[in-house]
């Protein structure tokens, strides 16, 4: 009757989720990340497949730069697109699905170690008070992120695999989140680990698993390796692409570490503010929960480590979003050293999440590309500058945009004026002002063209989207009541 209750409790909460995410988007993906790259992979793939059943002359194949993995599972968005609706809001239902799958499988881990309030408020600080709510619509990271916790948690929240099919899943899903990207590879420590857990002391008496186990896990990063080299070697391979932004220095690599943590212009702790929490939680969970905290680190430090090599380890994109990975593993954490109801803990969580759900939103609010049209506006567009300056934080940024919009978006004139020190260099040039009336649109289409005659597909998707918020709030409500009723049975 529990696990009914809780199974109950998640799909409440997949679906509130995920109503809610659609009824604050912008239903495209025009502009997002590579998503357009592998629609156009995904199509090609259809078409190549549709004309050699019916004998046609086969098309050449488009080739995107993450391979044909990650693809494969954008292609039932994209059918049902053609079928139904369009291509592109079909696409932009993708990441806001393994979002919302995502933060169910965080819920369903964190029911087996905290009480059912506990688990309900960190996954939705999780789902709304970190960078995962803006990443729902930029479209990038959020399919890696699903594979490499939901391996993790087939893998060490039920305890060891004893079936095949069981271990053929968790094997399969550990190698497809290492090929949803062409550098997943990184991660390997990571679910090496979790083999390591899997198989310890018992791997000669299942060495046939074992050895099933490694193969799997394997097998979908070196099926994904020969589409990454075509999309990389005419344009001289991907490691010649990477060895410009290489640092030359060991202080460097220092200096990324704690930056990727703690920049406040794109630190992790500044985009998902509830992590602060991790950082006094680890040694807790450590004692309490060895396995997943590990896990944690493991994956925290691979990226890292990786990151730490690049001159710019983060990019225009909202906040540091290859750390995107980390969010959720390092949110378990949390819940495993806090497990039950603590008034000081409660306080700390609720007034971090509130501040995370005021940064997300503003990056949920605007299309990202905003802040690098303005930079280029101002002709302050460098990779330094993005990731270092101050002046252009993107939550300040957004903040001054979001305050011109409630406005109602009027020519309202903005100098990004850096200080000189000490004196102005002779011929250098001034400052140029940019107008954020151009940057204060909201890409949320439901508010957007709330009050703009609309008609058309436009229209329909404009209802799809306030259905949507409908639906959300009913289904968040529903969680919650069914929350506080496993708490209730708990309790007798």
């Amino acid at each position: 009757m529990t696990m009914k209750s809780v199974h109950r409790t998640a799909a409440l909460v997949f679906f509130a989720v995920f109503a809610l995410y659609l009824a604050m988007g912008p239903v495209t993906t025009e502009g997002r990340g590579y998503v357009p790259e592998e629609i156009d992979t995904a199509e090609r793939i259809m078409a190549i497949f549709d004309a050699g059943y019916k004998g046609r002359v086969v098309p050449d194949m488009v080739w995107n730069r993450h391979g044909v993995i990650p693809v494969l599972f954008d292609i039932p968005f994209v059918k049902f697109g053609k079928l139904v609706t369009s291509v592109d809001f079909a696409m932009s239902l993708s990441p806001i699905f393994f979002t919302a799958a995502l933060v169910t499988v965080l819920f369903l881990w964190l029911r087996k170690l905290t009480t059912p309030g506990m688990s309900l408020l960190l996954t939705m600080t999780a789902a709304f008070g970190t960078m995962l709510w803006p990443y729902a619509y930029i479209g990038l990271e959020t399919k890696q992120s699903f594979f490499a916790f939901f391996a993790a948690y087939l893998g060490l929240a039920n305890g060891r695999i004893r079936t095949w099919p069981k271990l053929i899943l968790f094997s399969l899903v550990s190698g497809l989140a290492m090929a949803m990207k062409g550098t997943g590879i990184i991660l390997w420590p990571a679910f090496a680990y979790l083999i390591y857990v899997q198989f310890s002391g018992e791997s000669r008496l299942r060495a046939k698993q074992l050895l099933c186990c490694v193969i799997l896990t394997a097998l979908p990063w070196a099926a994904g390796e020969p589409s990454r080299r075509m999309y990389w070697n005419p344009i001289g391979g991907g490691y010649a692409n990477l060895r410009g932004w290489l640092v030359d220095s060991p202080l460097h690599f220092f200096a990324n570490n704690v930056g990727i943590i703690g920049s406040p212009t794109k630190g992790l702790l500044v985009f998902s503010p509830v992590l602060l929490m991790a950082v006094f939680a680890i040694s807790r969970s450590f004692v309490k929960r060895r396995d997943l905290t590990l896990f944690a680190l493991l994956v925290t430090g691979s990226t890292l480590a990786f990151l730490s090599l690049l001159t710019a380890p983060a990019d225009e994109v909202w906040g540091p979003r290859y750390m995107h990975v980390v969010v959720v593993p390092l949110v378990l954490c949390i819940g495993a050293a806090w497990p039950g109801f603590n008034w000081k803990f409660l306080c700390v969580v609720l007034v971090l999440a509130a501040i995370g759900v005021s940064i997300s939103f503003l990056g949920a609010f605007f299309y990202y590309g905003y802040r690098g049209f303005a930079m280029f506006e101002a002709g302050l567009n460098t990779m330094e500058w993005i990731n270092g300056d101050p002046l252009w934080n993107e939550i300040t940024f957004y903040a001054r945009a979001f305050r011109n919009w409630r406005k109602g978006c009027p020519s309202e004139a903005w100098m990004p004026n850096h200080v000189w020190v000490w004196e102005t260099p002779k011929g250098a040039a001034p400052w140029k002002a940019i107008d954020l009336q151009h940057f204060c649109t909201p890409q949320i289409v439901l508010i957007r063209d709330w009050s703009n005659p609309i008609e058309g597909a436009l229209l329909t998707l404009w209802r799809i989207c306030l259905v949507s918020s409908v639906l959300g709030v009913l289904f968040l409500i529903a969680a919650i009541w069914s929350t506080k009723m496993e708490a209730r049975a708990l309790r007798m």
